[in-house]
């Protein structure tokens, strides 16, 4: 018996195979261009990225029915529109995607982002009208959540991010939580918690990720959420460990500290680095590893599942190693869509569509989650 029923709407992640996804296109970059202005790529604007439909590339098809992956972890989720309109200057609708997510049975990680949080961390006001706008898109204005919608996802990686602290995780689900009781949201609707920790461990015990979600654990305490903690809460973690440390920790050290907490894997995989003594050089040596990280890392108790870290190389938008993780990359060659002629900015002006290549990890991820 797990303790993952005791969470609402917590059964519907498990089994979870899983991929991070930032699809930027090739011709982004790190100060984008006023046409994509974000990372938020997964919306109505862009959807031949995304979808099939109209000669698009199929991500999500191909994620469902060739990689049998069924959790997408997201990172940046643009205010949206009222559900219904259309989206005004800077702002993008997501139900499209939603739908398409939901026809492929695909559940998504909605991010509150670093971006939010450290608006929070700054005193900015209009961080509470945002994220209202957010939780009305997912709930769809009513109080059932979007079948696609699997988990609030609150930042990444609170414990390394720099421009906001655990407290202000904490008071950000404080906020989320205050608008869905607003908005009368039965507890039974309630989308379970999570925030993503990286696997540093300033103890030097071998214990990674756990000092960050015992802060967390003690945060929201103070501020009288322990409710939240006992009955939404989910915790996730972020290794680039070979497949047997990962097995170790599933079944030993996560649960020595936390038996009854349900966890997963938000990012799971490793770069290409040249460096000295490290044991992934090549492309064929990344799609070892993490084939032995998946095969080690079955959903089982209290664990969800993982996600594999990530989709595609994230070449323009990351320098080093940091720009390798991707299962596929860019092949070079493109077609393009056109950014619908009303919205603002940049309506009419066209996005690229990259032709992707698969690297050998490609071939890991669909071995590995065929096999549960």
């Amino acid at each position: 018996m797990n303790d993952i029923s005791r969470i609402p709407n917590a059964s519907a992640l498990f089994p979870m195979r899983g991929s991070a996804y930032v699809p930027a296109p090739s011709d982004d970059a790190l100060n984008p261009p006023e046409k994509y202005f974000d990372t938020d790529f997964t919306n109505s604007t862009f959807p031949l990225i995304w979808g099939k439909e109209n000669g698009g590339r199929g991500d999500l098809s191909n994620f469902a029915n060739d990689l049998r992956v069924n959790f997408l972890h997201l990172y940046d989720w643009n205010i949206p529109p009222f559900p219904g309109q259309e989206p005004g200057p800077y702002k993008r609708s997501h139900m499209s995607f939603l739908n398409e997510c939901a026809a492929n049975n695909i559940k998504v990680f909605v991010p509150i982002s670093n971006y939010f949080l450290e608006k929070l961390h700054k005193g900015e006001e209009d961080v509470i009208p945002d994220i209202k706008a957010m939780v009305t898109e997912i709930y769809n204005a009513g109080t059932t959540p979007h079948q696609a919608a699997g988990i609030w996802g609150i930042g990444n990686e609170f414990d390394l991010a720099g421009g906001f602290s655990v407290t202000d995780v904490a008071k950000m689900i404080q906020i989320l939580v205050n608008i869905e009781t607003s908005m009368g949201i039965p507890a039974s609707n309630l989308l379970p918690i999570t925030s993503p920790v990286s696997f540093a461990d300033p103890t030097n015990k071998d214990i990674p990720g756990i000092i960050a979600i015992q802060n967390l654990h003690a945060a929201l305490q103070a501020i009288g959420l322990e409710n939240v903690w006992n009955t939404r809460f989910i915790a996730s973690t972020n290794p680039q460990n070979i497949g047997a440390y990962i097995k170790n920790y599933i079944d030993n050290t996560f649960p020595s500290y936390f038996p009854n907490l349900p966890f997963f894997f938000a990012e799971m995989g490793t770069p290409i680095k040249q460096d000295l003594g490290w044991p992934v050089k090549t492309e064929e040596q990344q799609a070892e590893w993490v084939l032995s990280q998946i095969q080690n890392s079955h959903p089982r108790g209290n664990f969800l599942g993982a996600c594999v870290f990530q989709f595609l190389n994230q070449t323009i938008l990351k320098e080093g190693p940091e720009c390798t993780f991707g299962m596929t990359k860019p092949s070079g060659s493109f077609t393009t869509g056109t950014i619908p002629n009303n919205y603002t900015p940049s309506g009419g002006k066209s996005y690229r569509v990259d032709n992707l290549t698969r690297k050998p990890m490609y071939q890991s991820v669909k071995t590995g989650f065929s096999a549960f």
